[in-house]
């Protein structure tokens, strides 16, 4: 699909990714709608892109206030060409220690959101045969993240409505790509409480993962790993899964014996 003269929307646009891609996108001619819960970084972003931009705040766990947004957006910028949807939030912690109510928050805001902004501009993209979603999931939503279990959870719903998605609305010319994000260097982790300590995969700049939703689509790709290299951990679980299984719990022992430390200070 043709980026410039479209209309864009980007959830969680006020920083990280969401900003990264905004200003993307932006740069390439498209007018931009911008979404998140952050009134005062929006309007900052907005004040600093110009013209043909639109803010409008939003929680995407809340469905009427995403179809509120994106009837907004399109009303003011005209119907949605492409959505982004980016907006998530992590969480790290043993599932003996995390509470209900944290799987429940990450799948309201990380699958759920994407899923009501998707189908608010679904029904008008298959209607005007023209349409892109760029889904922005995450390397744990290929393969379970020990200490990230509600995390990987929410992901891992969001790569299996994509590739569904996907298939159902080919016919219509609507596209569906799907961005799986290793880690980045943005303020994503130190919110979940517990910051990125590990020294393999080094985190990548929110504008390199910006420039592969890009590319996803310009090159109507439905799957990109950002780095690319990241790819070869879905191979080996495939052919080679006690393999992957072992390589896995080297991988984590360091954390997993934190954990069995922590837990057993508590019984005593």
């Amino acid at each position: 699909m043709r980026i410039e003269g479209s209309v864009a929307v980007v959830t969680g646009a006020s920083r990280g990714i969401g900003r990264a891609t905004a200003r993307a996108l932006h740069a390439r001619g498209a007018a931009v709608g911008l979404v998140a819960r952050s009134g005062d970084e929006l309007g900052e972003l907005a004040a600093s892109l110009g013209p043909r931009v639109h803010p409008v705040t939003a929680d995407v766990a809340d469905r009427g206030q995403v179809e509120a947004a994106l009837a907004e957006v399109a009303d003011s910028l005209g119907p949605v060409d492409l959505l982004v949807n980016n907006a998530g939030v992590g969480a790290y912690a043993s599932m003996l220690e995390e509470s209900p109510d944290a799987f429940e928050r990450l799948m309201r805001i990380n699958y759920l959101g994407t899923v009501y902004a998707t189908l608010a501009v679904l029904g008008p993209m298959v209607a005007r045969r023209r349409g892109h979603i760029v889904n922005v999931a995450s390397v744990a939503g290929k393969l379970g993240a020990p200490f990230e279990a509600a995390y990987s959870a929410s992901k891992f719903a969001v790569v299996g409505m994509s590739e569904s998605l996907a298939a159902e609305v080919h016919p219509f010319g609507v596209r569906v790509s799907l961005v799986n994000p290793g880690p980045v260097d943005t303020s994503f982790t130190d919110a979940r409480g517990v910051p990125f300590q590990r020294s393999v995969p080094r985190p990548v700049r929110a504008e390199r993962v910006a420039a592969s939703i890009v590319a996803a689509v310009d090159r109507d790709r439905f799957e990109q790993s950002v780095p690319r290299w990241l790819r070869i951990g879905s191979v080996v679980r495939a052919v080679a899964p006690d393999l992957y299984r072992r390589g896995l719990f080297r991988d984590s022992a360091k954390e997993a014996a934190s954990f069995v430390h922590r837990l057993e200070e508590r019984q005593t």
